[in-house]
């Protein structure tokens, strides 16, 4: 019984050493703070705009999802299509150069997140 009990213990350790430790999450950047405040706004009525979460549209993905497809220049240009002619269902949204870039930095400070069937992957998206 003691070696069973040993064993468990080490395994355990040896578990906790090899599992990454995240820790608190990181202060956000002043780009990716205003850019945040940007999407809270505009972007939350349909997507998820946070780390995790489902989106209120079905066929807006999440934002953490989102940072898994794209580069931060292909994001770019997605948002300047997005502030110029809108995509699928979603308007136009004006956006400054500057503000794309607080997106971008933003939507580039979450954990990226794989799309799977509840996140939207098997839906026509709209946008981003």
């Amino acid at each position: 019984m003691r070696d069973v009990l040993m064993i468990l213990c080490l395994t355990g350790a040896l578990t906790a050493c090899a599992t990454p430790q995240h820790g608190p999450p990181q202060p956000l950047s002043p780009a990716a703070e205003r850019g945040l405040q940007f999407v809270s706004r505009s972007c939350a009525g349909c997507h998820a705009v946070g780390g995790a979460g489902h989106s209120a549209n079905a066929v807006a993905p999440p934002f953490a999802s989102v940072r898994m497809r794209h580069t931060s220049i292909g994001l770019e240009r997605s948002l300047a299509q997005i502030s110029r002619e809108g995509h699928g269902e979603m308007p136009p949204i004006y956006m400054t150069v500057a503000e794309m870039q607080d997106i971008v930095a933003y939507i580039e400070s979450l954990e990226p997140v794989a799309a799977g069937p509840d996140l939207g992957s098997d839906v026509q998206t709209a946008g981003l």
